[in-house]
């Protein structure tokens, strides 16, 4: 297997059961709250972070940090079509 990093969003999203999928898409929306922030650019910021930091993270934890900032990605573009 590559290491967490060389793995596109596509593949670590697929590396989730639809049910982990799910409660991580929940999980993110908690976590961005309904406050008035704009939910594309705060999600693409904390995808960015997320990324950044995995590279200081061990194997594991990097998965976990890439998939995170996967879904946030994905979100953001989801939400920037419902804008658009």
């Amino acid at each position: 297997m590559n290491t967490p990093e060389d793995l596109s969003d596509e593949e670590l999203l697929e590396m989730l059961t639809p049910r982990q999928l799910a409660e991580l898409d929940r999980a993110i929306a908690e976590m961005m709250g309904p406050e008035g922030l704009d939910k594309v650019i705060s999600l693409q910021v904390m995808a960015q972070l997320y990324t950044v930091r995995a590279a200081e993270r061990d194997e594991t934890s990097a998965l976990a940090m890439l998939q995170m900032a996967a879904a946030m990605r994905r979100r953001a573009e989801i939400l920037a079509e419902q804008k658009g």
